[in-house]
């Protein structure tokens, strides 16, 4: 005989504290709040437990996660290859194997050893509880809903370079964005082709990559520098840099390149 158990949790504001209730509302109000923040006793949070046979399933959703052990960091004598999560008040254990389903919030397939994944991030997981220990749950599926990322364009200034392949990207309109390239990653100027050492902090550059919503990070694939600006007159100077105006007779700078304008990203998720 089958049964099923659905216990799900609801509360409103109204029961709930003051200061509770203006974190929620200040979280509501940040359009760039990460769901992670949000007070465990407002996220929807659900377990319904399933008997079907031998085997009893759960899916759990909304439970956050409080400790992470990579596969990558086991070794033949542990057995910490788990994730520890709490839903409802309840501590429980997450099993991850070769054969677990992880994915993003678009189901986006990653990889098991949870290299994107954080502690306080939000998951739902699908899985068999294991028959000597109520609390651990053996996983088939994990999504992590708290992992949105879009492919996106952004223009800004060059505020820092902290390494040699990432630098500070100040935004208009999203604030300030971590920039990452790698091996991949492809800059130009104008047509031709430069290298990472050829960013400065100043540079204005047109970003295109991954853009991960909830940590204002960027996986950059492009970047273009914007083209140097040429002085309009008889001038020594061929580049419009602040010596340059303040050296030259001329007054004013034109571009002659045209780049996009657009910082608005694109609307696909990963």
């Amino acid at each position: 005989m089958r049964k099923i158990l659905i216990v799900s949790i609801t509360l409103c504001l109204l029961i709930a504290g003051l200061a509770q209730a203006n974190v929620v509302i200040s979280w509501l109000a940040d359009p760039k709040a990460n769901v992670s923040d949000v007070p465990d006793i407002y996220l929807k949070q659900k377990i319904l437990i399933e008997e079907t046979g031998d085997e009893n399933y759960a899916l759990i959703k909304a439970a956050k996660i409080t400790e992470i052990t990579s596969l990558a960091t086991t070794t033949a004598t542990t057995s910490a290859d788990f994730i520890k999560i709490k839903v409802l008040g309840q501590d429980y254990k997450v099993k991850i194997n070769k054969e677990t389903n992880v994915v993003r919030y678009s189901w986006v397939k990653l990889s098991i050893d949870l290299s994107e994944f954080t502690v306080g991030d939000i998951i739902n997981v699908y899985g068999t509880i294991d028959e000597n220990d109520p609390f651990l749950i053996q996983a088939k599926t994990v999504r992590n809903v708290s992992i949105q990322k879009k492919h996106a364009n952004f223009i800004g200034e060059i505020t820092s370079i902290t390494a040699t392949s990432t630098f500070s990207l100040k935004t208009e309109k999203h604030g300030t964005l971590v920039v990452s390239t790698d091996a991949n990653t492809k800059i130009y100027s104008s047509s031709q082709l430069k290298t990472f050492s050829d960013l400065k902090v100043g540079t204005k550059v047109l970003v295109r990559g991954i853009w991960n919503v909830t940590q204002g990070t960027m996986a950059a694939y492009l970047i273009r520098l914007y083209p140097n600006e040429v002085c309009v007159g008889d001038c020594a100077c061929k580049t419009c840099t602040d010596s340059c105006r303040s050296n030259c007779p001329c007054k004013s700078c034109n571009v002659t390149t045209t780049i996009p304008t657009s910082t608005h990203p694109t609307s696909s998720i990963q």
